[in-house]
């Protein structure tokens, strides 16, 4: 009996050791998480940051094809009137019809970006340039909601026809261009596309940058 007591004394004697080295490991990992995980500075993260050059701005200023610049809105309130005429020499003043007409609508200039030139200087990389055409109608729509006849005075001689009223439209539509001119539009459209690509290139190259926009002749 003495001989087996002996034994386990001596496999308990082997066995204690190496729990107690497992559980100091174990415990070496854990602390070393913790000590890493709460203690140590994180690491910053680094973002690469994208270096755009001023051609590759221009290019991308370019793909929009268009900048609006300015708009305006207008309404036109004219009469119209049409007398029939004899062999088309005489006029038949019995037959004279007329209408009143309203047209509204909404004019937007800009400039055409496909034809934009762009040139740095040699000397000063900062110092840029941009050629643009002169400004042009881009759309003019009309607010058929606003538009329309306000008064008409029919003949049964001569009645209205409905190539009538769309001639006076023509004409308004041309009225309306043309007062853009006489109104100074442009030179708002030219003043806006020059502040929008000043704020386009210095959002993307900071203050630093220098652009100048030019405009051809027309």
């Amino acid at each position: 009996m003495t001989a087996k007591k002996t034994a386990s004394g001596l496999v308990s004697f082997f066995t204690k050791p190496k729990t107690f080295v497992a559980g100091a490991i174990l415990g070496l990992v854990v602390a070393t998480v913790v000590v890493t995980r709460f203690f140590l500075p994180a690491k910053e993260v680094v973002h690469e940051v994208e270096t755009l050059s001023p051609s590759v701005v221009f290019e991308r200023v370019v793909a929009q094809d268009e900048l609006v610049c300015a708009s305006q809105n207008y309404a036109i309130v004219d009469k119209a009137t049409d007398t029939a005429r004899l062999f088309d020499l005489i006029d038949l003043p019995w037959t004279t019809n007329s209408f009143w007409y309203r047209y509204c609508g909404t004019i937007k200039a800009g400039v055409n970006l496909q034809t934009a030139e762009f040139s740095q200087d040699e000397g000063d990389a900062n110092k840029l340039t941009v050629t643009l055409d002169q400004p042009y109608v881009i759309s003019n729509t009309p607010d058929m909601s606003k538009s329309g006849v306000l008064e008409e005075r029919n003949n049964i001689f001569n009645s209205i026809d409905v190539s009538d009223v769309d001639a006076f439209q023509r004409q308004c539509i041309e009225r309306s261009e043309q007062e853009v001119v006489d109104g100074g539009l442009y030179n708002e459209a030219r003043a806006n596309a020059e502040a929008n690509l000043k704020a386009m290139f210095a959002a993307a190259l900071g203050d630093q940058a220098e652009l100048t926009v030019v405009f051809r002749e027309a």
